[in-house]
């Protein structure tokens, strides 16, 4: 009985410790500033919905976002905007596809890089048809 309270009390006690309210407690879009709304704009529905884990990745990012350089910006932007107009399921395909691809030996990894830079390379130099 003894032993079942302790577990209990400290299992409270984690579960409410400062780093767990913390994270629990990430603010809701209309308590983001009016920078990290510009930042993270194109999260801007889903917001609300993602779990804290994912606002605290996010915030994280709003805050190296100043010291990137225009390009950087815009790729963040623009992956942000990708990423969050995926299902679910493909969400979860290109996780695994990521995971797989870092179980590669480092050459095979730069040659995935190296065939991915030159499809996107020639695909954004065709014009639509």
């Amino acid at each position: 009985m003894v032993r079942s309270f302790l577990a209990i009390a400290l299992c409270l006690c984690l579960l409410f410790s400062p780093p767990a309210l913390a994270e629990a407690a990430q603010p809701s879009w209309d308590e983001l500033t009016t920078q990290q709304r510009e930042v993270l704009a194109p999260l801007a529905e889903a917001w609300n919905s993602m779990d804290p884990a994912k606002k605290k990745k996010w915030l994280g990012i709003v805050k190296r976002y100043p010291g990137m350089t225009p390009s950087e910006q815009r790729r963040t932007q623009t992956q942000m905007r990708e990423w969050y107009s995926l299902t679910l399921e493909q969400r979860d395909f290109v996780r695994e596809k990521y995971k797989m691809i870092n179980k590669l030996p480092p050459e095979k990894r730069q040659e995935i890089k190296r065939k991915w830079r030159d499809h996107k390379r020639d695909f954004e130099g065709r014009t639509p048809e």
